[in-house]
């Protein structure tokens, strides 16, 4: 792709959207940025992400000036359904997610996954095994790396291993991975999407430029999966509790995960015992990882010491602090209802939740019901408070936070010694933090600086 000389605008200046500036400046595009942030606020954040001080931009909403350019790269936070897009679309511009414009500029393989809970956990682990067997290995997209970061430097014989989110797959043309994953569905952004249909629709179009070359990997737990399937070019691969004859794929039985190949052949992994993240769903996001691994090349032997070595993810499920006998889990990462139910369900019991921020408007039934099986009570902060109240009223012991470290102090105040306190918001972060990373290291902090209870342990 030769973007020399051409004019190109980054509409979102967040990470993605720098990222592919500083990419395209490098390969001499003459780069416009538009943002909604104030101009001297964005005129900071050009210079500190190292962009050319003469670079042109533009902040506090976007103008016509957005519309001279070749085409449009489309920071993931940004809906495509803007008036000045529109604009865009009548006039034949081309837009471009900033994975698109990565995958013209990238060589090598691209293993990808997607879905609605476990992508990122499947994506590191994914990369760690390919690790073992691939001496070029770049790990990144929705999970914090640009893919643009690298792009350029990708050579043929490289693997990328990218997460990717609903978002920056709304406004792929191109993009094609070698290997994909959908790692499941549930409700999730409808904040954004009209229905859960477009939603998943969202996620397929993974699946779109796929051929018979390329490997799609598919949840056979859930039946949706197997209409998916059905509609896709590529080859089938499969993983869950039970393939249901399908092959190839990995599942779990007698206590080890085995790889079924197409050829009728079974043979045993490792032991599920090696594996030491904690939960069911983290089981199969091994399970996930593995068959992709093992399509990519990884030998069936380099497996199990990855994955007895794996820890997991910062925000996933993680042990924070054991303080007066109560311990702290973070998973930020919980952003919305199925992940937060995940969590519960991977935590011993006495709990108490913390929940809330910016409510994505997914049905909270089956929440409500596993908050009302496996949690002592609920501390309710942030934009979505009322709403899970309204929800939970008279259902679920409740307490109120007028603030995030608010929240946190009467979760520790209320917990007796064995309890846990588990972080799992259900919700976005955008109402009080920029994404979720920053909530849980916030989360970590406060922890951290809590103090003994008077006359515990006495």
């Amino acid at each position: 792709m030769n973007v020399q000389g051409r004019p190109v605008t980054i509409l979102g200046a967040a990470k993605s959207g720098l990222a592919a500036a500083k990419a395209l400046v490098g390969l001499g595009a003459r780069v416009f940025i538009s943002d909604l942030q104030p101009a001297d606020r964005l005129a900071r954040t050009l210079l500190e992400a190292g962009l050319p001080p003469d670079l042109a931009f533009e902040g506090g909403g976007h103008t016509d000036r957005v519309l001279a350019a070749d085409f449009i790269v489309l920071s993931p936070g940004v809906p495509a359904t803007i008036p000045i897009l529109q604009k865009a679309q009548e006039k034949g511009i081309p837009i471009h997610s900033e994975i698109e414009i990565a995958y013209r500029l990238s060589r090598g393989k691209r293993l990808v996954v997607t879905g609605s809970n476990g992508k990122t956990t499947t994506t590191t682990l994914l990369a760690k095994l390919c690790e073992a067997a691939f001496p070029r290995v770049f790990l990144g997209g929705n999970i914090g790396i640009p893919m643009m970061e690298f792009a350029a430097a990708t050579r043929d014989g490289d693997l990328q291993v990218l997460e990717v989110s609903s978002f920056q797959l709304e406004t792929i043309s191109s993009f094609t991975p070698d290997i994909a994953i959908i790692t499941n569905f549930f409700e999730n952004h409808l904040d954004r999407y009209p229905d859960y249909a477009s939603y998943c629709q969202a996620k397929e179009r993974i699946a779109m430029n796929m051929g018979p070359d390329q490997w799609l990997i598919l949840n056979a737990g859930q039946p949706v999966m197997q209409e998916v399937g059905a509609r896709a070019r590529g080859r089938l691969a499969w993983f869950g509790w039970d393939l249901g004859g399908r092959a190839p794929g990995v599942t779990i039985r007698d206590d080890f995960f085995i790889w079924h190949a197409t050829d009728g052949r079974s043979e045993r992994l490792f032991p599920v015992s090696s594996v030491g993240l904690i939960g069911r769903h983290n089981r199969e996001n091994v399970m996930a990882a593995a068959t992709a691994a093992l399509l990519a090349g990884v030998p069936p032997t380099a497996l199990e010491p990855v994955v007895s070595g794996f820890r997991g993810v910062e925000h996933r499920l993680e042990w924070v602090r054991a303080l007066d006998g109560v311990t702290f889990i973070n998973d930020s990462k919980g952003t919305n209802c199925a992940a937060s139910i995940t969590a519960m369900n991977a935590c011993e019991p006495p709990m108490i939740l913390i929940a809330g921020g910016r409510d994505k408007g997914t049905d909270l039934a089956d929440w409500v019901n596993t908050i009302r099986a496996r949690a002592k009570g609920v501390v309710l902060y942030g934009e979505a408070k009322d709403r899970f109240r309204a929800a939970l009223e008279g259902l679920a012991p409740l307490r109120i936070a007028a603030s995030f470290p608010e929240a946190v102090g009467i979760a520790f105040a209320w917990a007796s010694p064995g309890d846990t306190v588990l972080l799992s918001p259900a919700c976005s972060s955008y109402d009080l933090f920029p994404n979720f990373e920053v909530r849980g290291a916030a989360f970590r902090d406060l922890v951290a600086h809590l103090a003994p209870k008077a006359g515990a342990g006495k």
